[in-house]
């Protein structure tokens, strides 16, 4: 029991009660309602603002899709605009059309919050799926109209000023949020070795979308989380978890009892501070997580990443299709790159790099040579200079890279040959980068479990920050794509690795 001075007018010492200290971190919020209480309060009512204002948007480009879409018939057919005859064809159409858009962009987490929103992939598949759902309605519901113009137009229209207008708001909020400098206060709480990873990546900020965290807190979770706890860890922890202090608790690599963790949620929750499970590289592993029948006990059932089936075939029809497509628009950037390591050293111009693929496999990944003869024989007396975290081996400035080879790792010109393992069914466009044996070897049982995959040219990590990630995070990212894989995922990476690889962020 714990006393506090007395003052003229105080009643006197208080005897602290189980949940009195949560009562006091909440009492200054008392005069609102306890659902708008605390950091969970101000966070809802900003989400409740968000949404509103990307609802109006949406809203917004539909009716200014439909609008653009009639007034251009309009010209072409070299008639006056009519605003009048517009906006009664409008009064008909967009109520069905914005209903539709709105709740397919809902299904698509499309109001989620900025970090979980997704790009212009997501926006446009989901204005594709409106405009067909709006045409199946149309033509069930027997309404009359001559052309199919109003629909293939209006999708494009809306789908652009969708974009627009959506990508406006994320850069004029980005702008705002930056020049308060919001963050997200984030209090660690779990194993030592997996908060430390926590934090720094938590910490990258700068080369991730949303608000960044800045982490204000590292504990380990323990017992005894009751104010009873009046010394040690499991009081340091009662005490950081102050609402004023604390916008979010991240809780990683528990493995004991269920005790500690039910108190920590029960303390949170009075304090209004909400927690996330930052998974573990085993949790990362499950593809999808099914529940199985079982005696008394609910059990799930956990996936390994592959991809099988109708997702591989799609996926290897875009591949092969993609990859013929871009060989031939590159074939006169490869042809000159060539012809420059020639004239350099007159060595030979394809490096065939042995790296291990799906099912652990090993095939020849073909590059452009970008070093000297003989320099793989040179890698052991060059380990003391390695600059890479895990297996991984990398140094900024090897002096085995030739004059010509600068230029081309710069602008990743060399790994244009690898279209040709794509084609061969070696690797993916888009995927988990193939390891050579060296640092494969170096991996971890877990590690490994990224080649039940074909491996990739590019991937998430390339277009998240490339070598400047550490291994940890390459591996996370890596699990991701394939958990969440799509045709539309693929086309947004590759899209994005372009400005990447021209702004040479993180290549050496």
């Amino acid at each position: 029991m714990t006393t506090r001075p007395t003052r003229p007018g105080d009643p006197g010492p208080v005897a602290p009660t189980e949940a009195g200290d949560d009562r006091r971190h909440m009492r200054r919020d008392s005069r609102f309602l306890p659902m708008l209480a605390g950091p969970a309060g101000t966070a809802a009512i900003r989400r409740v603002f968000s949404v509103a204002v990307l609802v109006t948007l949406d809203v917004t480009a539909c009716f200014a899709g439909i609008y653009a879409a009639l007034a251009l018939k309009l010209l072409v057919q070299d008639q006056p605009v009519d605003a009048g005859a517009i906006w009664a064809v409008e009064q008909k159409a967009l109520p069905l059309a914005a209903t539709t858009l709105v709740l397919v962009f809902a299904k698509n987490r499309l109001y989620s919050p900025r970090e979980q929103r997704g790009g212009a992939a997501r926006m446009l598949s989901s204005v594709t799926l409106a405009t067909v759902i709006v045409l199946v309605v149309v033509l069930v519901a027997g309404w009359r109209f001559d052309t199919y113009y109003i629909f293939y137009a209006s999708w494009f229209l809306i789908g652009a000023f969708v974009v627009a207008l959506r990508s406006s708001y994320d850069s004029v909020t980005a702008l705002a949020l930056d020049a308060l400098h919001f963050e997200r206060r984030a209090l660690l709480v779990g194993a030592p070795a997996l908060v430390a990873t926590i934090a720094e990546s938590l910490e990258r900020s700068e080369s991730r979308q949303g608000v960044p965290y800045r982490v204000v807190g590292r504990h380990q979770l323990t017992a005894g989380l009751g104010r009873e706890a009046l010394a040690g860890p499991a009081a340091d922890l009662r005490e950081a978890l102050d609402p004023a202090a604390v916008d979010e608790v991240i809780l990683t690599g528990w493995a004991g009892e269920d005790g500690p963790v039910l108190e920590l949620l029960d303390i949170c929750r009075r304090r209004g501070l909400p927690v996330r499970l930052a998974p573990t590289t085993a949790e990362l592993l499950s593809h999808s997580v099914q529940a199985v029948p079982a005696p008394g006990l609910p059990l799930f059932d956990l996936r390994p990443p592959v991809l099988g089936g109708a997702e591989f075939l799609a996926k290897r029809a875009f591949d092969l299709v993609a990859a013929s497509v871009i060989g031939i628009l590159v074939s006169p950037v490869l042809l000159i790159a060539a012809l420059a390591i020639r004239l350099d050293d007159r060595g030979p111009v394809i490096h065939r790099s042995r790296r291990v693929g799906v099912d652990e496999q090993e095939f020849d990944c073909l590059k452009l040579r970008t070093m000297r003869l003989g320099a793989e024989g040179e890698q052991d007396d060059l380990e003391h200079a390695n600059e890479a975290d895990g297996p991984l081996f990398k140094i900024r400035d090897d002096p085995r890279v030739t004059r010509v080879g600068r230029v081309l790792r710069r602008l990743s010109i060399d790994e244009l040959p690898q279209l040709w393992n794509v084609l061969r069914g070696e690797m993916s466009l888009v995927g988990p980068r193939p390891l050579p044996r060296r640092d494969f070897e170096r991996l971890d049982d877990l590690h490994k479990k990224r080649y039940l995959v074909l491996p990739g040219v590019t991937g998430l990590w390339q277009v998240s920050g490339r070598s400047d990630l550490s291994f940890d995070e390459l591996v996370r990212l890596d699990f991701y794509y394939i958990e969440t894989w799509s045709i539309w995922l693929d086309l947004t990476i590759m899209a994005r690795t372009i400005p990447v690889v021209l702004g040479r962020r993180g290549a050496y």
